[in-house]
């Protein structure tokens, strides 16, 4: 009887040890555009935090932004003479340059760890 609390105690702390790690350690958003009007190619998006440092990836360049604003569903990153507004749902970005403005349909892909 003994034996039998004791083993449901160390299962019960198990569990509670495996449900307290959070579910996602790291995680790498990556929006694929391919403009080279906008000299874009990609955006990376490590850190999801509001001011959280964004690497956008040009043709034979390569910046970083930082995070405006963040939800769910969009991400508003300001860079230096850009901003842009990424949709979490669609994959597509928004890119307002001076008085250019363009809407791209761009591959996401999301990876977690």
């Amino acid at each position: 009887m003994i034996y039998r609390a004791g083993k449901t105690a160390i299962w019960f702390a198990i569990a509670f040890g495996l449900a307290a790690c959070p579910a996602e350690r790291f995680r790498h958003e990556k929006y694929l555009c391919k403009s080279v009007s906008f000299d874009l190619e990609s955006i990376i998006v490590n850190d999801t935090n509001i001011g959280g440092e964004v690497k956008i990836i040009g043709y034979g360049s390569e910046k970083t932004a930082t995070i405006k604003a963040i939800s769910d569903d969009h991400i508003e990153v300001e860079a230096s003479r850009m901003n842009l507004e990424l949709d979490r749902n669609d994959g597509s970005v928004k890119i307002s340059r001076g008085t250019r403005f363009a809407r791209l349909a761009c591959e996401r892909s999301i990876f977690t760890m």
